[in-house]
């Protein structure tokens, strides 16, 4: 199933699209690791993240969120395939992680009860784009809600726009920084962008690393 970009998509299309891809293993987005670009941001460039409760959503089989996992930020792995969120607990197990530390979710992030302290701080890869352009001003309001004042959003933006071939092809459906800016920038600042940041060698060109702070 794949969508044009003048569509409109229902929430019933969407999720039975990932559903579908879970249930046939369809998952070509999946590298098998954390993003070259997040552990380069963490663990290189040594950003400081905010300390309580963290969250990805269509975290898949989890690596992103058992990275960023610590004593001093629980993270959330979220997704709307209950397939993904028992690969991605089963994965945290075989690795010895502790629960204490990251948890795996089926929840739809447009529709789940946010903590009364929300989240600190936020991955977004592979889930911009997945969405259909018609609910990307959504995504934007959606993370302004769920992302306490001062909590980081960190978006790796991906898949990058360059021709006009493929732009109304997806998902993924391809994108731009301008796109980001559209719909976050009421809610958040950009405070850090790296166009040159470390990624797969499959994806070299196509994204940008970026960190937004919640208003």
């Amino acid at each position: 199933m794949s969508y044009q970009a003048s569509e409109s998509v229902s929430s019933e299309e969407y999720n039975k699209l990932w559903h579908n891809c879970w249930n046939t293993m369809t998952t070509k987005w999946d590298k098998g690791d954390v993003s070259p670009a997040l552990r380069e941001l963490i663990e290189e460039k040594k950003w400081e993240l905010p300390s309580g409760q963290g969250i990805v959503p269509g975290c898949g089989r989890g690596y992103d969120a058992m990275f960023l996992a610590s004593p001093s930020l629980h993270m959330v792995g979220a997704d709307l395939s209950p397939i993904a969120v028992e690969t991605a607990t089963k994965l945290r197990d075989a690795k010895g992680i502790s629960s204490n530390l990251v948890e795996f979710q089926t929840l739809d992030f447009f529709n789940f009860d946010v903590p009364a302290s929300k989240y600190q701080v936020a991955y977004d890869y592979t889930f911009f784009c997945a969405l259909h352009p018609s609910m990307r001003a959504a995504w934007g309001s959606r993370y302004a809600e769920i992302i306490a004042p001062g909590g980081h959003l960190i978006a790796l933006m991906y898949p990058l726009f360059k021709s006009e071939e493929d732009r109304n092809r997806g998902p993924p459906f391809l994108l731009s920084e301008a796109d980001y800016h559209k719909v976050l920038d009421e809610n958040f600042e950009l405070i850090h962008i790296d166009p040159h940041c470390k990624t797969h060698d499959t994806r070299v060109g196509e994204e940008i690393i970026t960190v937004w702070r919640r208003k």
